[in-house]
């Protein structure tokens, strides 16, 4: 949900968080979540290294971006102070865009003020729509090269670039068909921490944000009837 911008021989990783000391990884095989899931979502575990405990919502999110089919995506479970934050694994940031891998961080535990909005507290509706906002990143980051990565870190310098940004990646998840799920985290999110507008985990000791980063439920569901809904066009941050 939070993408933090370091920069590395010209190209951009999104949540980079290097600096932490290594810490125990709860991860999943793909073979041993099969059991679990649906089978009909089966076929979206292609490549994929999915959260123990969270495999329908998982598969489920990823049933809406059938071009990550052959993406390679490890889910993770592990503390970290944002909610959720994705980002291409290291060496793939060298790579060429359609050969990239990466990582989705779940975090289960953070600061005291964000321990209600954890991935484990939110409903299954909930937790696959922030899964898809997740994948949204992916599949927009997937489509761009390293010089389009590098513009994106320079925006994310500037509040008001990563306002819009976030914005058109639940622009994104909406045209995928989550808006409904999308709907329902932005709904827990805003009751949860008494906000109307919800700027990230960065904003939560700097008071009430006026910008609307992460799309309010009224405008999710202005967003659907005005049929932004169109599973599986996208949108991409210009």
């Amino acid at each position: 949900m939070k993408w933090l911008i370091p920069l590395l021989a010209g190209t951009c990783a999104i949540n980079m968080s290097f600096a932490q000391k290594a810490v125990p990884i709860e991860i999943i095989s793909t073979a041993s979540a099969c059991s679990n899931a649906d089978s009909n979502l089966l076929q979206y575990a292609t490549y994929k290294q999915l959260p123990r405990g969270y495999e329908t919502e998982t598969l489920e999110a990823l049933s809406h971006f059938p071009e990550l089919k052959n993406t390679r995506i490890q889910f993770r479970i592990k503390k970290s102070f944002s909610t959720l934050k994705t980002r291409p694994t290291f060496l793939s940031m060298l790579m060429p865009k359609g050969h990239r891998s990466y990582v989705i961080t779940i975090s289960n535990k953070t600061t005291a003020k964000l321990m209600p909005l954890m991935f484990m507290n939110l409903a299954p509706e909930a937790r696959t729509g922030v899964i898809g906002h997740e994948l949204s990143h992916v599949t927009d980051f997937s489509k761009k090269n390293a010089w389009q990565c590098f513009r994106i870190a320079v925006g994310h310098l500037s509040p008001h670039y990563l306002d819009r940004f976030e914005y058109n990646t639940d622009l994104i998840c909406i045209q995928h068909g989550l808006g409904k799920d999308l709907e329902a985290w932005s709904s827990y999110i805003r009751k949860t921490m008494h906000t109307v507008f919800w700027r990230g985990a960065d904003y939560i000791y700097k008071g009430d944000s006026k910008y609307e980063r992460y799309m309010n439920p009224a405008t999710i569901e202005k967003q659907l009837s005005s049929g932004a809904d169109t599973s599986g066009h996208t949108l991409h941050v210009k």
